[in-house]
């Protein structure tokens, strides 16, 4: 089965269920402001900018609400079913931004189908840990990013101090959805696991420098004094440093 197939198996046919039961759920509405999820956190650390690429976009959601921060938004997925979803909801919810949305059929394990230097920002949530070959990831994002552009991006956590608990007792933590995995693929198709040491470093490693380190969740803020133990996710900033012997 290929990428395609298995991404719409799981989105087209929406069998993925990846909402678990919220727990504390007075206490999180009362404490709203503090519950922050990954597509907030990557709002917040998103500045204004002409062009940006949202791999694995899915229904185009984290670029809606990016609409009002950049001049052209682009959205590459490689579940067609998702592109048209995105492209519909774009017209409900964006009708007079609607020109400035692109959305691309693509996989994020090939050469991306852009120029060299073209976006000023691009955001990779919950895919990295989706794709083969990391580093061709990584590496394709430099090149199709402006110098000093950046990448946000989000993957679980395996090191969240929930995770080390449930080692320690023998069991496996599912980092996605805890449900139907004979349908969506062992740990929802997660083929990748990161820490926050190790998170950093596939960026570093590839001519990136890391700006910000976060997470989210709910009580984020405070969360985030240590993330890489107590966030069950890991998000980072990372911006594009010119090689040297490069020239802009």
């Amino acid at each position: 089965m290929n990428y395609k197939k298995i991404y719409e198996k799981q989105y087209g046919e929406k069998r993925l269920e990846n909402v678990p039961p919220r727990q504390f759920w007075g206490l999180r509405k009362l404490l709203k402001k503090y519950d922050w999820d990954r597509y907030t956190v990557a709002e917040q650390l998103t500045g204004r900018g002409g062009r940006i690429l949202d791999i694995g976009c899915g229904e185009g959601y984290l670029l809606r609400r990016l609409e009002g921060k950049f001049e052209e938004l682009y959205g590459l997925d490689v579940a067609p079913s998702r592109l048209r979803e995105a492209e519909q909801k774009v017209k409900e919810h964006c009708p007079a931004g609607i020109s400035k949305f692109s959305f691309v059929e693509g996989n994020a394990d090939e050469r991306l189908p852009f120029p060299d230097d073209y976006f000023d920002a691009i955001t990779c949530i919950a895919v990295i840990e989706h794709v083969y070959d990391v580093f061709s990831l990584v590496k394709e994002a430099y090149r199709v990013l402006k110098p000093d552009g950046y990448v946000i991006a989000e993957v679980p956590n395996i090191a969240y101090l929930k995770y080390r608990v449930s080692f320690l007792l023998g069991k496996l933590p599912a980092t996605s959805s805890p449900y139907n995995w004979e349908e969506i693929g062992w740990d929802g198709g997660h083929i990748h696991y990161f820490t926050m040491e190790k998170f950093c470093w596939l960026f570093e490693s590839q001519g990136f420098k890391i700006e910000k380190r976060s997470g989210s969740g709910f009580l984020a803020p405070f969360r985030n004094w240590w993330p890489a133990l107590l966030c069950g996710d890991l998000v980072v900033k990372a911006v594009k440093v010119l090689k040297s012997g490069t020239r802009r």
